[in-house]
C-alpha cells in the first residue's frame, strides 16, 4: 500500500474571557510545519482575537492506493 501526503491542517483551540472555548481550523498549512512555526502561529492568534490559546493539533491527510507490482 502506498501512502502518499495530500494535506495538512491545524485545528487551534482558543478561550475567550468568558471562559468558553471554540475550535478553528486553518487548512493548508505546510507538511512541515515546526513547533516554533506552531508556536509563533499560536501567539499571533492571541493577539489577534484576544483569546487564550489553549490547544493545537496538527491533522495529515493522505491517500492510500494498492501497491502495483510489475
Amino acid at each position: 500500500m502506498n501512502k502518499i501526503w495530500k494535506k495538512s491542517a491545524l485545528a487551534v483551540e482558543l478561550q475567550n474571557a468568558a471562559g468558553e472555548t471554540h475550535k478553528q481550523l486553518f487548512t493548508a498549512i505546510a507538511q512541515d510545519a515546526t513547533d516554533a512555526q506552531l508556536t509563533t502561529f499560536s501567539k499571533a492568534l492571541e493577539t489577534l482575537t484576544a483569546h487564550q490559546f489553549v490547544n493545537a493539533e496538527v491533522i495529515a491527510y493522505y491517500d492510500y492506493n494498492a501497491a502495483t507490482t510489475v
